[in-house]
């Protein structure tokens, strides 16, 4: 149990109904006491009595009201710490960056009572275009429609530019964004929140929370999507610099293709299936050190680029693809011999077209599971053929 959920008022009621009835009992007594011995006066008694009670239950009750909101208050500040948590978790469990900002705007909708539906904008290229990127209750590939520069957002334009605060429309009938006002889903939005996102200083993209009905959000709602917003764009930077770190350890810089240890872990997980054969093709770049010596290592580079580029655009296929050092590069693809043969042809006449002068050797052999073995029988295959 938290220290939240355990939360009771400091005092009993029972107790405070003791301490309303003992000075009642005081207040008689003085009274009487005051009286002198003579007739007491029972009216002004009573109206004392009856003006005490009715202080004492309007305390009572504006008591436990102070009480109900400070507790509902720290409810709120537990379920925003525990939004938070999972917030910096999520780049961990999710396996795109669109699968963590669609996790990231549900909890958003959820933590803002008067939120119906949302959105996470990212600002793209040097012309600043917005890419909805994800929706809750309306249609993602509707927003992705809309043909939108920041500069058109009420975020941008409340804010002089700068987009560095959170920006509350709370009826948008008094406003003429173009975005506040659009149509989703048969509903018109009528109010409308949107902080921005920041990932290492620079504007990374918009929170945008809306709702059918105005009025609906208020400076606590700002807070909390300040909050959130804050920490999205943590766990978003924590999510690329682990992106970049894969990329780094499990590609090849210069081609973009894996690299011979990510191809081997991806490889040892091929399935094998009875109905359709798998092959590894060992394609080999000929002359590349002549091509280097004469041409110099930029263009030698530039060859290499340009294969990995025709192989990942134009593989009719589903494979795994990688460099494995060097001027060689391996595949790992279903298929029928015949049909591989005729891709390979295709690839062949491509590379030429872009290359003038330059081929490449390869080899096509059964992959059994072992990638070692195939990748050495394809070697030999080729070393025979250039003999």
């Amino acid at each position: 149990m938290t220290p939240f959920t355990s939360f009771r008022p400091l005092v009993k009621t029972g107790f405070l109904w003791w301490l309303l009835v003992v000075s009642l009992l005081l207040i008689s007594l003085l009274f009487w006491a005051f009286s002198g011995g003579q007739q007491v006066p029972w009216l002004l008694l009573i109206g004392v009595c009856t003006i005490f009670i009715l202080a004492s239950t309007l305390g009572y009750f504006l008591y436990q009201g102070q009480m109900n909101r400070l507790q509902q208050q720290l409810q709120q500040l537990q379920e925003l710490g525990d939004a938070t948590s999972e917030l910096l978790a999520l780049p961990a469990k999710c396996e795109s960056e669109s699968s963590f900002l669609n996790a990231f705007l549900s909890k958003a909708v959820a933590l803002v009572e008067g939120a119906e539906m949302g959105s996470v904008i990212v600002i793209q290229g040097p012309d600043r275009k917005l890419h909805f990127a994800a929706a809750y209750g309306q249609e993602l590939k509707q927003l992705q429609q809309l043909n939108m520069l920041l500069p058109q957002t009420f975020q941008y334009r409340l804010t002089g530019g700068r987009c560095d605060r959170v920006i509350i429309i709370n009826d948008t009938d008094n406003t003429d964004d173009q975005i506040a006002r659009q149509l989703f889903g048969g509903q018109l939005i009528r109010a409308t929140l949107s902080s921005p996102i920041y990932v290492e200083g620079k504007l990374y993209g918009l929170l945008n929370l809306d709702s059918t009905e105005p009025d609906c959000f208020n400076d606590y709602d700002s807070t909390v999507i300040d909050i959130l917003s804050k920490e999205a764009a943590n766990a978003v930077a924590l999510y690329q610099k682990s992106q970049q770190i894969h990329q780094l350890s499990c590609y090849d810089q210069l081609t973009g293709l894996a690299n011979r240890s990510y191809f081997d872990q991806q490889a040892s997980q091929w399935p094998l299936r009875q109905q359709l054969q798998s092959y590894l093709i060992l394609l080999d770049i000929d002359e590349l050190k002549r091509i280097n010596e004469e041409q110099g290592h930029d263009h030698g580079d530039e060859v290499l680029r340009q294969l990995a580029n025709i192989l990942r655009q134009k593989w009719p296929a589903k494979a795994l693809m990688c460099r494995l050092n060097g001027d060689k590069f391996a595949i790992l693809s279903y298929g029928e011999h015949t049909q591989l043969s005729e891709w390979l042809q295709q690839i062949r006449n491509d590379y030429a077209m872009q290359q003038p002068g330059i081929n490449f050797s390869c080899a096509t052999v059964p992959f059994n599971g072992n990638v070692a073995e195939s990748i050495d029988l394809a070697a030999r295959v080729i070393d025979k053929h250039r003999q």
